[in-house]
């Protein structure tokens, strides 16, 4: 059964960090157009700020779960590791079910939040394109994110360690 859970959630997250990495590739190529547009050719992209702040967004949310899955978030060990060892597995387990809580909190209020905004109608500003799929986006990365943690907190239990 976790193997089948692991096989889901690391391919998964790997997925959405090719697709962070389009987004920010594509936020460099519409910024550097939209500079030259507007320095040479006196003829900026009017669609480019609403495209860039959108598209970050997804490059951002995406990018969270392949994070996750490979530890590359800061971690401050000089405490933890002058702890006795019942107290680092304590700590560590405390750590991952509090961030299983604050993410499944994420995902649930994000999807609550689109559905306000789908509702209310709101746009971005200058292409007035529908935000509330970016929000969901914000909501699907934070549910995958959960699902990370939750694969690491029973493999921490499991095994003891990170």
């Amino acid at each position: 059964m976790m193997r089948k859970f692991d096989k889901f959630v690391t391919p998964l997250s790997k997925w959405f960090q090719v697709i962070a990495g389009i987004g920010m590739i594509y936020v460099l190529i519409v910024s550097v157009a939209d500079i030259i547009m507007n320095k040479v050719f006196k003829n900026p992209l009017n669609w480019s700020f609403d495209s860039i702040g959108l598209v970050a967004v997804i490059a951002i949310v995406f990018a969270i779960p392949g994070v996750q899955l490979n530890h590359g978030h800061i971690e401050v060990e000089i405490l933890e590791e002058r702890l006795p060892r019942f107290w680092r597995k304590f700590t560590g387990l405390f750590v991952n079910v509090l961030g299983l809580i604050l993410w499944s909190i994420i995902t649930w209020r994000s999807v609550l939040y689109g559905i306000d905004i789908l509702r209310s109608g709101e746009v971005s500003m200058t292409v007035e394109m529908p935000i509330y799929p970016f929000i969901w986006f914000q909501g699907i990365c934070a549910a995958a994110v959960t699902l990370v943690l939750l694969l690491q907190t029973i493999n921490y239990f499991r095994t003891g360690t990170r």
